[in-house]
């Protein structure tokens, strides 16, 4: 009980550990990961704030009166911005309207498509000199329009940049994230399909994307570890942390479940215990009543004859017997209650004893007018027993049939050699014993619901001292009964 006690308080300060452990290490993962988004939020603004300068730029610059300029505007514009075309109130590109900085045929291919498909599913701006973005894809390849409406005179007109998204990763990306290499994190780009379209290819340690929102629609930037744990490690830990962690719980639910156990055996044995004080005060007060009252009667001389004097003698000689023999059982019982060493082997003769111990329960069988058949096999081996030990086991047994048994009127006690130990049995005739209470009548303080419903005292030590002494000699004791067909107990010994 100390050892499991114990052992569930170590396994409480384990998982308490843990707890703690797991919590530092989430509170840290989660200011890490804060860190980390609000790094990631930084990169996505520091590209999204260079295009949309570059493109705020050029739709300022661009002036419906000084489309001339456009070629120019357009060739010392940044690198990514591939085309310009400039469109009235009815979404007509105006004659010199258009300059592109890539082959002109594709340029005026790109904005006829997206005069024809994307312009006029834009929502327009409400606003003068208001930027807003499109983004989607044309034959599988992304696109970047930025567009602006504005205003000369009373003539309204819109002017539509187009950005090349392939230049601009190369051109923007690696001046944001160029310290990548030297840094402890990484950085990658997946486009609005879910592909990595810039960065290192790992996959460990990836903390929450961070999304375009002014620029590439449905991308995302995500940041990792550039030098993550070996995942064999890691598997190590948690397989380790796992064991240790199931163990700990399961020691603490085997020993909860076993404190239990323990608590209702306890309240169990406490409540056996005070009927045994019951009883074992109602034995010791009876004999001693008896013994008392005719003791009296002698001393003063209450008698009519001599022969009636010889009975009252017989009869506080047989309760100063019983007295004896339940003080002996319960000072014996209290012994091996102790853990004390109670027992003297030696080699004896098993029927001798078995002898004697029917002679001094012939009185007591006398009185309850039962007979006893005692059929003993000859020239039985010796064994090495305690034999007032043995002795109060037969008592017992043989009491126990008087006791409970004695409407049966008798017992028979047999002894013999079967293998390699000697067996004895003692058979009564009595109501027997119900099937489930045949283990438990061995049980220290244990009486049949059978007797408790009798005016049959009795302490319940009987039998279980007569457990402990088979067992104390390597033996056992067991018991074998139909209800309404008697019992036979069984006691063996090892030759």
């Amino acid at each position: 009980m100390n050892a499991l006690i114990f052992a569930v308080l170590a396994a409480a300060v384990a998982l308490a550990y843990y707890g703690y452990s797991y919590t530092t290490e989430a509170a840290v993962e989660r200011s890490e990961q804060q860190i980390m988004e609000d790094l990631a939020e930084e990169k996505v603004n520091a590209v999204e704030s260079q295009v949309v300068e570059a493109d705020n730029a050029l739709l300022h610059n661009v002036q419906l009166d000084q489309l001339d300029k456009l070629p120019e505007q357009v060739r010392t514009s940044d690198p990514w911005i591939s085309s310009v075309f400039v469109l009235d109130e009815h979404l007509k590109v105006v004659p010199g309207g258009t300059a592109a900085s890539d082959d002109p045929k594709q340029a005026v291919a790109n904005r006829d498509w997206y005069l024809a498909n994307v312009i006029p599913k834009l929502p327009k701006p409400l606003r003068l000199d208001e930027r807003m973005h499109a983004y989607g894809r044309h034959d599988d390849r992304p696109y970047l329009l930025a567009y602006m409406k504005k205003q000369l005179g009373d003539r309204t007109y819109y002017v539509v940049v187009e950005d090349n998204v392939f230049q601009l990763m190369l051109w923007v990306f690696p001046k944001v994230f160029e310290s990548q290499h030297a840094s402890k994190l990484l950085y990658q780009v997946f486009d609005d399909r879910g592909s990595r379209a810039y960065g290192w290819p790992y996959k460990y340690n990836t903390y929450a994307p961070v999304q375009f929102s002014d620029t590439l629609d449905g991308w995302e930037l995500r940041v990792i570890a550039s030098q993550p744990p070996a995942e064999s490690a890691l598997r190590h830990q948690h397989a380790v942390d796992s064991v240790l962690i199931g163990g700990a719980v399961t020691i603490i639910l085997v020993g909860l479940a076993f404190l239990a156990l323990a608590i209702r055996r306890e309240r169990r044995a406490n409540e056996l215990k005070s009927d045994f004080i019951s009883n074992v005060s109602h034995e010791l007060k009876t004999p001693l009543s008896i013994i008392t009252m005719f003791g009296e009667m002698l001393a003063n001389g209450r008698t009519k004859s001599p022969e009636q004097a010889t009975e009252y003698a017989e009869i506080i000689y047989r309760e100063g017997v019983r007295l004896d023999r339940l003080i002996e059982n319960v000072l014996d019982f209290a012994k091996i209650e102790r853990g004390m060493g109670v027992y003297e082997f030696a080699e004896a003769d098993l029927g001798d004893v078995v002898t004697r111990a029917v002679d001094l329960a012939a009185r007591r069988l006398q009185t309850a007018e039962m007979t006893i058949d005692v059929e003993l096999e000859p020239d039985l081996p010796q064994v090495k027993i305690d034999a007032n030990a043995v002795t109060l086991a037969v008592l017992n047994l043989v009491d126990n049939a008087i006791k409970y048994a004695s409407s049966g009127k008798r017992v028979a006690l047999t002894l013999k050699q079967e293998d390699h130990r000697v067996v004895m049995a003692v058979r009564d005739w009595g109501p027997g014993i119900e099937a489930e209470e045949q283990a438990k009548i061995f049980e220290r303080f244990y009486r049949a619901k059978a007797m408790r419903l009798k005016p049959i005292r009795g302490s319940g030590i009987g039998l279980a001292l007569v457990q402990h002494i088979a067992r104390a000699h390597g033996g056992d004791v067991s018991v074998t009964s139909k209800p309404g067909e008697g019992a036979t107990f069984q006691l063996w010994l090892p030759i």
